[in-house]
């Protein structure tokens, strides 16, 4: 999950590609994993869930902090990928304790919120492939008002933004609804060893929504819908018609397919089927149109009324505004531009994305590991900070702000080295010769022969 160095890495259409499919088949190995475990060891319940939490968390707070588009989106994947396997995790809870309904919930969450990453992160990425081809760069400071020069870049990044914000009518809110509903579920097991996880996993989820809708707001309101940066930077082209209708495709289903969540959960029941019983799945429909979190009585949601309630809700609301306004909700008025906090600031002092996101930086220092410095660059006259007639009262400071990659820093960079060893070690292995191929075969044969035998 942890790899954002590898979308870095990456051309722009293979992100997509990368997000959409090639991540989410580890997820669905991990669901086979289930129905081989069947009544998995319930340490490895609870490691799996607080694991998945912690990484959303921590994925999500990356992104809020970036000042890369791609980097934004990259973490963002690390989020979904903890979220995926709060899911998983809730569902190897109630296999621990016996609980089928949960086991259904659980699955049903993380394959909800597996089919919302894979439509938002396509989109995303697609997006941002086209606004990179034709601005030539993803620095979230030059972008500022890409959307009204790239409008259906724009439009894609605002929808898939929109989307991993859970805002409702989008099937990232579906997900989330569902992943909430099911941790909220925790009293119904009484063993306090797997109830608190599930607490702490709930409140996790919680704040890394709350961190995911200042991460997208600051795409949606700097970047797609900010102030227009000047026509050099924006010289290129939109995508073309194909890339249009692509990203319309995947923009109709972030919409689309949470209008109509109700028969997605009748096909994720029956793809399910194996692990957990068609008929205890089946609760998670509480009539026709109507979801609830396979317990009966808890909550309810209906996606599809909403789809069809909330832009009547506001056509009402501009009709009544046309009605009672007398004219004055079409008289233009002309005013100065809020930015910053002053009207009228402009240039360097207007607010930025990453002025945006600086409280993120403060208020997660201790888990961002925030770093900053202030250092005195020179006076006005041009003295340096060596000059005898130096006065720090006139000087010019510089300001930095940086974050640490936490799982870099401590995990992978550790890890690099005796992971190297043990390559150079296995490069022995590669002698050749076909008799050892066909003898390391029949050892690891013997080796998951055993295993099944084992947990069988």
């Amino acid at each position: 999950m942890w790899m954002p160095r590898g979308y870095r890495a990456a051309p722009g259409p293979l992100r997509a590609v990368m997000a959409g499919v090639a991540v989410n088949v580890g997820f669905y190995g991990m669901w086979r994993t289930l129905d081989l475990l069947r009544v998995p060891p319930g340490w490895l319940a609870v490691i799996v869930l607080l694991l998945g939490g912690f990484t959303a968390l921590l994925g999500i707070a990356h992104a809020t902090v970036q000042t890369d588009l791609t980097e934004v989106v990259a973490y963002s994947s690390v989020e979904n990928g903890g979220l995926i396997s709060v899911g998983y995790g809730i569902a190897l809870v109630g296999a621990a304790v016996g609980r089928p309904p949960l086991v259904a919930v659980g699955l049903l969450a993380a394959t909800l919120q597996t089919v919302a990453h894979a439509l938002a992160k396509s989109l995303l990425f697609s997006a941002v492939s086209g606004i990179e081809d034709a601005t030539g760069t993803t620095e979230l400071e030059a972008l500022r008002g890409v959307g009204h020069r790239l409008p259906a870049s724009g439009t894609g990044l605002a929808i898939g933004a929109l989307t991993l914000a859970g805002l409702p009518l989008t099937v990232g809110f579906v997900s989330e609804w569902f992943l909430l509903e099911a941790l909220m579920q925790q009293f119904r097991i009484g063993r306090l060893v797997y109830a608190l996880p599930l607490a702490l996993a709930g409140a996790l989820v919680a704040i890394t929504t709350g961190f995911a809708a200042v991460a997208f707001v600051r795409i949606v309101g700097l970047t797609v819908l900010g102030p227009r940066e000047p026509r050099e930077v924006m010289s290129g082209r939109d995508v073309g018609p194909l890339g249009v209708a692509g990203l319309a495709l995947l923009g109709l289903g972030c919409v689309g397919v949470a209008a109509v969540a109700p028969l997605w959960i009748r096909v994720l029941i029956a793809g399910l089927n194996p692990v957990v019983g068609r008929d205890v799945a089946a609760g998670a429909l509480k009539s026709e149109w109507v979801l609830q979190p396979v317990y009966a009585e808890f909550s309810a949601l209906s996606p599809s009324w909403l789809a069809v309630v909330m832009p009547l809700l506001l056509l009402g609301v501009l009709g009544m505004s046309v009605a009672f306004g007398r004219g004055r909700m079409f008289a233009v008025r002309r005013v100065p531009v809020w930015r910053s906090a002053t009207g009228g600031v402009t240039g360097e002092n207007q607010y930025t994305p990453f002025g945006f996101a600086n409280p993120t930086r403060k208020v997660l220092a201790n888990l961002l590991l925030t770093q900053s410095e202030l250092t005195v660059l020179e006076r006005e006259t041009g003295g340096r900070t060596g000059d005898p007639h130096y006065d720090a009262a006139g000087a010019h400071l510089g300001y930095t702000n940086d974050v640490v990659e936490v799982v870099e820093r401590f995990l992978f960079r550790p890890l690099r080295r005796p992971l190297l060893l043990a390559v150079r070690i296995a490069k022995r292995l590669q002698n050749g010769r076909l008799d050892a191929y066909l003898a390391y075969m029949l050892i690891a044969l013997l080796a998951v022969l055993a295993v099944v035998a084992g947990l069988a």
